[in-house]
């Protein structure tokens, strides 16, 4: 669970404020991602096609591509995020095809992906039921998408733990991150049983959903 890539429903961060997030996820969250990467990465075969949505800097689509030969692409609301991903992958030395886009009404064609994923966005999502429904529209029979976000149940001590033990965070920063948590995203999260809920309003055939120390996190089945 890493800091959110947006600040309002519905709206991606553009300019200075992606920038911004941009250096902090280069501090902070790097090993974050990379052990994501390592897990989602035995799912996959040679040649899948995964989709991450809501990429931000696409740190996570970029450690997946150093690690196993597919396609990989990125749809992002913000226009800022797509170039910053872009470059980031240029830097890296990975083809991933970032494009600007709205998970709820997604540019691709119906059995398109492997595997979708998405972290710490789907709070941010303005119509987070329908942009399920994309998923598994563009996904192939049996293909899956893995969503992790926040929990709006998250404890304080949970906060204090992450800040200080996985994001590596002190001082006057960390203090910063932990109000950023309890008082801007935690209030937006929402309860495991609250996405439990919404995949009952798609065709996902099964639902794999467990609670971690800061998230939820699910696998759903086409």
């Amino acid at each position: 669970m890493t800091e959110s890539k947006g600040y309002k429903k519905g709206m991606g961060m553009e300019g200075l404020i992606a920038r911004f997030y941009d250096k902090n996820s280069r501090r902070y969250t790097m090993q974050l991602y990379r052990e994501w990467a390592e897990r989602l990465v035995q799912r996959i075969h040679e040649g899948a096609e995964v989709l991450e949505i809501a990429p931000g800097p696409g740190y996570l689509a970029i450690e997946l591509a150093k690690l196993k030969k597919c396609r990989i692409g990125g749809l992002d609301i913000s226009k800022t995020f797509v170039d910053i991903a872009r470059r980031n992958a240029q830097e890296a030395g990975v083809e991933i095809d970032f494009r600007q886009g709205n998970a709820s009404a997604m540019p691709f064609e119906n059995d398109t992906f492997d595997l979708i994923v998405c972290t710490s966005s789907f709070k941010n999502f303005s119509d987070p039921v329908k942009s399920l429904q994309e998923m598994h529209r563009v996904l192939k029979s049996g293909g899956k998408a893995w969503i992790s976000d926040l929990r709006r149940d998250v404890s304080d001590q949970a906060i204090r733990a992450f800040v200080a033990n996985e994001m590596k965070v002190k001082g006057l920063a960390a203090v910063m991150m932990r109000y950023t948590f309890k008082h801007t995203l935690r209030p937006h999260a929402y309860l495991t049983e609250q996405f439990k809920e919404m995949t009952t309003k798609t065709q996902f055939k099964r639902a794999e959903i467990k609670n971690n120390p800061m998230d939820f996190e699910a696998f759903l089945e086409k």
